[in-house]
């Protein structure tokens, strides 16, 4: 061990100290997340069609489009007649906050409908960076005034404490826990390594990776963090300059871990779930307008319920609830003023880009965290047999179809090549895709104070029956559900019976989790041996099917062979009678069986739900999913009974839709999708 690593370490030990006091009282105050609930779904004895041995399969689908708006249609002409309330709640926006309120209200038994103009996780909660985390930045923005410092009298200069970003850090990785552990077959933790290019950076970072660790305390669900020196770090991420853009060398790293998921698939489950305990999701139905019951005054007018359409036929829906909670994202204030149409604008939409490239820009199983250099955080993980770079932080316009600029598409490249040795550009990137964050001014706040953000959530009631939930982040959807479903039921009287019933939605799994331990046991491992020993499938595909479905792959697989020979797989000409899964494109093992899949069991209705938000070929490559297109409307075609014409229509929205997943026309040769692509 050289001299200077000794120095160091030393260093480490010191200044450790300096963290024990807030260290022990965060250990003191953690909350042990409860074991999950011995509940489980229905399931069904089968009989595997390769080795004639018993397999249990999960046997619960949801509802159908036509029964889901038959149950709208039914509930409000009962409301009519009765002259009574239809649903205890309903919940516009299907993304995760909407679809976690819907899961929170029906486990406390509410009669709850929810409602989303596209699809579920069509908007922001598809376009996250795809982590879950509890905010390392937050961590260090409660010391420090200046993020990154330039030099270690920087560091002194601007050091501080603000009690309100560890409060913060603290509550998200509470919910970091929760997430992880309700979805483990979807969840991992990911390494992700911060390089240090100073030795002050040393200590330093060392100190904020064990304080993220401490505060977590019991509820670390991730390995702990850790530095490596540099030889480790060059063998973990092989690409990783070995000097910084000042010449200065590599010392060596921090290793900090944190959450990954697939978020629309995610926030699927968390809808199906919600279903599964007796909500009614319905997406592609958009609200037109609230209704109301007019009080004494016209001041008075409470909100009842809202007229939907179905945007697929037209045709339009009244239903009506006891409490209507506002899950609209970037959206919420249009559906805000709805009910009071003079309110002021509180939402701050945000653009944030990413950008895909190859899996080989980045280490399978490392991801690399580093500043810009204008002081924000960018990301390089792998994700989905991918990498993904992002984010960027602009300002942002308020449309259905966010789409990267230019200008964001060579921030991120550029800045990824400060921190690479292998150049990459634009012929590099296979997907480009932007999103918009719902950042919001505090509604307490003085409306001329434009630049008052809050940096949490926030449940605003505009009336006892009408309440928007909005801001916050992925990771704490569930707390976000909960405090608009306790503000619900604490400010509506109609809705007093329920008043004591406390949210549990903090413990459990989600739909695929194998709640009862009668599938595999809780072991996806054995899962995945599974669909390879029993159903024939690849290890790369079997290992894609158990984390995208869980132990609904089982059900997938089950379906998938009992379809007519040769339409979704076809048997080896040789004796040994083996299986060969169709997939949508050969360089990514996502199977045509799970376009049929999308359809019967999990509410898709377009082309576009299935290229990006069933599977996510869109997000990862949009060469790839352009070329499984004409496969994928045909499959549709034969689900849905499509004519023609509805066939040539989806055709169109999906290249519109995969256009928006591109680098823009400015920076390509041509606006037409195939011509633009450059890889």
């Amino acid at each position: 061990m050289g001299s200077r690593t000794k120095l160091v370490l030393r260093t480490c030990v010191g200044v450790g100290g300096v963290c024990a006091a807030y260290s022990y009282y965060s250990w003191s105050k953690s909350m042990v997340l409860e074991g999950v609930q011995a509940k489980s779904w229905p399931v069904r004895e089968a009989t595997s069609p390769l080795h004639k041995t018993s397999i249990v399969v999960p046997a619960w689908t949801p509802p159908t489009r036509t029964e889901v708006l038959q149950s709208l249609t039914s509930s409000s002409l009962k409301a009519d007649e009765n002259n009574d309330d239809s649903y205890d709640v309903l919940v516009i926006g299907g993304g995760a906050v909407g679809s976690g309120v819907a899961l929170d209200c029906a486990k406390r038994g509410l009669k709850v409908a929810l409602v989303e103009r596209d699809d579920f996780a069509s908007g922001t909660s598809s376009r996250s960076t795809k982590i879950i985390h509890g905010g390392i930045r937050y961590l260090a923005q409660a010391f420090q005034k200046k993020i990154p410092p330039e030099n270690l009298m920087d560091v002194f200069l601007n050091l501080r404490f603000d009690k309100t970003y560890l409060d913060v850090v603290s509550a998200d990785l509470h919910e970091r826990a929760f997430m992880i552990q309700s979805a483990p077959f979807m969840t991992r933790p990911i390494p992700m390594m911060i390089p240090l290019y100073r030795w002050w950076e040393v200590p330093m970072m060392w100190v904020v990776g064990k304080m993220y660790d401490a505060i977590a305390g019991r509820r670390l669900t991730v390995p702990p963090s850790h530095l490596i020196n540099r030889s480790e770090a060059l063998y973990q991420f092989p690409r990783l300059k070995r000097q910084n853009e000042n010449g200065e060398e590599l010392w060596g790293a921090l290793v900090v871990y944190d959450g990954q998921q697939n978020d629309t698939r995610m926030n699927l489950h968390i809808a199906l779930t919600a279903a599964q305990y007796g909500a009614t999701i319905a997406n592609h139905c958009k609200v037109k307008a609230l209704t109301f019951q007019r009080g004494s005054e016209e001041s008075d007018a409470l909100v009842n319920g809202a007229v939907i359409e179905d945007t697929l036929t037209g045709k339009s829906i009244n239903v009506r609830a006891k409490q209507v909670i506002n899950c609209g994202g970037v959206f919420s204030d249009a559906i805000r003023k709805m009910a009071k149409p003079d309110v002021p604008n509180i939402m701050v939409p945000s653009a944030g880009s990413h950008l895909v490239f190859p899996d080989y820009c980045s280490p399978a199983s490392m991801g690399l965290v580093f500043f810009t250099k204008d002081g924000r955080v960018l990301y390089l993980l792998p994700w989905e047999g991918s990498t993904i770079a992002g984010t960027t932080d602009s300002p942002g316009e308020l449309t259905f179809e966010p789409q990267s600029t230019s200008g964001e598409i060579h921030f991120i490249i550029n800045e990824c090549n400060r921190v690479l040795s292998s150049p990459i550009d634009t012929t590099t990137v296979r997907a480009a895709w932007s999103g918009l964050r719902p950042l919001v001014r505090d509604p307490n706040a003085s409306p001329t104070d434009t630049k008052t953000l809050s940096r949490e959530h926030v449940v605003e009631a505009l009336s006892p029956t009408f309440l928007t939930v909005t801001g916050g982040k992925w990771t704490t959807y569930r707390k976000m559900a909960e405090d608009a479903v306790d503000k619900s039921l604490a400010s509506n009287p109609l809705l007093e019976q329920f008043k004591d019933i406390p949210c549990n939605t903090s413990t459990g799994l989600l739909i695929g989790g194998d709640r009862g331990g009668l599938v595999c046991h809780r072991n996806f491992d054995e899962n995945v041996v599974t669909l390879r020993e029993q159903y024939g499938f690849d290890k790369d595909t079997a290992k894609h099917l158990s984390h995208n479905y869980g132990t609904r792959s089982l059900q997938l697989a089950d379906m998938a062979l009992s379809e007519k020979p040769g339409r979704l797989l076809s048997k080896s000409k040789a004796e040994d009678g083996r299986v060969f899964w169709k997939r949508l494109v050969p360089q990514y093992p996502i199977l045509e069986a799970e376009v049929v899949f999308a359809c019967r069991h999990e509410l898709a209705e377009t082309a576009v739900d299935v290229l990006g938000r069933r599977t996510r070929l869109a997000f990862l490559d949009v060469k790839a999913a352009l070329a499984s297109l004409p496969r994928i409307l045909e499959i549709m075609q034969e689900e849905k009974g499509w004519s023609r014409s509805r066939k040539r229509e989806e055709h169109e929205q999906a290249v519109k839709f995969l256009k928006s997943m591109y680098i823009p026309p400015s920076d390509s040769k041509d606006n037409e999708l195939e011509k633009r692509l450059q890889y």
